[in-house]
Formats: C-alpha cells, sequence, structure tokens
C-alpha cells in the first residue's frame, strides 16, 4: 500500500504526467491509422471470401444479418489487436523514458549509486530468449486450441508472459546492476512482481488505460525493485522536487 501511495503521488506530478503524453499520442495516432485501415482490410476480405466463394457461401452471404456479424467480428478482431499492441507499442515507447524515470525516483527517494550497469546487448539478448520463448508459448496455445473446452482466452494467458517480462526487464535493466540483474532473472519473478503485472495487464485489457498509465507502472515497479529487491527505504530530502518539470 505504501508503494502504490508514493506511486501516485509520483505519477500525478507535472514532469511524469508529461512523460505520460509521449507515448499515449505517438501509440494513439500510430495504431488509430492501424485500426482503421486494419478493420477496412479485415471487412473487405471477408467481402471477398463470401463473395467470390461457391454459390452456398454468395447466398448466406446475401443476409443482412451476415453482413452485420461479418462487421461486428471485423470489429472485435481489431479492437483485439489494437489494445494489446497499443499496449506493447506504448512499452516500447516508454522504455526510452524508464531510465530518466527510475533516475528521478532514485534521486529523490533512494540516492542509490549504481555501478557496473548491465549493457544494451545482454538486454538485448534476454529480450530475444523472452521472444524465442513467446513465440514457443504460442504456438502450443495454438495447438491447444484443438482440444475441447480451449478457447482463444489461452492467448491471452501467453501474452501476459509476454507483458510481465518485458515490463520487468525494462525497469531492472535500469535499476539493477550486473550481478544483481543476473540473480534475479535467474529465478522465477517474486510473487508481488507476478501480482503487480497481472493488475497491469487486466488494466491494460481497457482500451487506452494501458497507454495512459504505462509510466505509472514504471513507477510502481521501480520502487518495488527498489525496495523489495535492492532493500533500500525510501527518503525524500526534498519534497519540492515532485513540483518541478
Amino acid at each position: 500500500m505504501e508503494i502504490l501511495q508514493l506511486s501516485l503521488r509520483d505519477f500525478f506530478t507535472l514532469k511524469f504526467l508529461k512523460y505520460t503524453l509521449v507515448p499515449f499520442i505517438v501509440s494513439f495516432i500510430f495504431l488509430g491509422i492501424f485500426a482503421f485501415f486494419g478493420f477496412s482490410l479485415l471487412l473487405e476480405y471477408f467481402n471477398t471470401l463470401f463473395g467470390e466463394g461457391n454459390e452456398i457461401l454468395a447466398w448466406f452471404y446475401s443476409f443482412a444479418f451476415i453482413h452485420f456479424l461479418i462487421g461486428v467480428l471485423s470489429f472485435l478482431l481489431t479492437s483485439f489487436v489494437f489494445i494489446f499492441a497499443s499496449v506493447f507499442l506504448a512499452i516500447l515507447i516508454t522504455s526510452f523514458l524508464t531510465p530518466y524515470i527510475t533516475s528521478q525516483i532514485n534521486a529523490k527517494y533512494y540516492h542509490h549509486e549504481l555501478k557496473n550497469k548491465v549493457s544494451i546487448l545482454k538486454v538485448f539478448l534476454h529480450m530475444l530468449w523472452i521472444l524465442i520463448k513467446f513465440i514457443g508459448l504460442f504456438i502450443l496455445a495454438t495447438l491447444l486450441l484443438f482440444l475441447p473446452f480451449i478457447n482463444l482466452f489461452v492467448y491471452y494467458v501467453v501474452i501476459y508472459y509476454l507483458f510481465h517480462n518485458f515490463l520487468i526487464l525494462d525497469v531492472s535493466s535500469s535499476i539493477l546492476n550486473q550481478d544483481e540483474f543476473k540473480k534475479f532473472h535467474s529465478q522465477s519473478s517474486a510473487l508481488e512482481f507476478k501480482f503487480s503485472t497481472l493488475c497491469f495487464y487486466i488494466i491494460s485489457s481497457v482500451p487506452f488505460l494501458g497507454i495512459l498509465l504505462q509510466v505509472f507502472f514504471v513507477i510502481f515497479l521501480t520502487h518495488l525493485f527498489y525496495q523489495k529487491v535492492l532493500n533500500l527505504n525510501h527518503k525524500v530530502l526534498n519534497d519540492d522536487d515532485t513540483n518541478k518539470p
């Protein structure tokens, strides 16, 4: 609860609200274009499939409610891709801001001197390994769809794996040194980290919230890493820093 209060107080300051605008505006513009053209292309695909198919498909397609169902299906599929693509695009954009966010949190509360920083190559290789495992899980989830009682929700679980690991990797690489980074990622994440990212993932399922709150997620995890992994207590030397842009 203390970390949540600290994170909310930090998030609703001018400088961090400015950071929030960057991933939101870029993601909104890019994915707005994607959603528009994605919906149009998908709808056109269904129109072509039913319009140029056999006579039975063409007969079904002649009913108004079939048109309606195809439109709804196209919208839902596009929306599903839009929501999760927007979240990961926001993570990507915010990752460029993460070092600034963590350094400002550290300067205000923890005053921790980071030595032997994690190299970009190590972060890249770790990210590549996460993607490889994600692809394997995605293929497995696709095969599981052929089993009874398994539905598309299995993809929701698999995407959480990617969301959790990318978010944790982004923050940990900015806070931990080489040895701490290696030790942390050689073990399974602590329950409090998994619970936090699961809550963030559920929130991100609501359109636009995942984009707007990405900076808050980074702030919260920053406090969590400093307090639970580095075992540091927060101490504000100058509370006026909160109001500085």
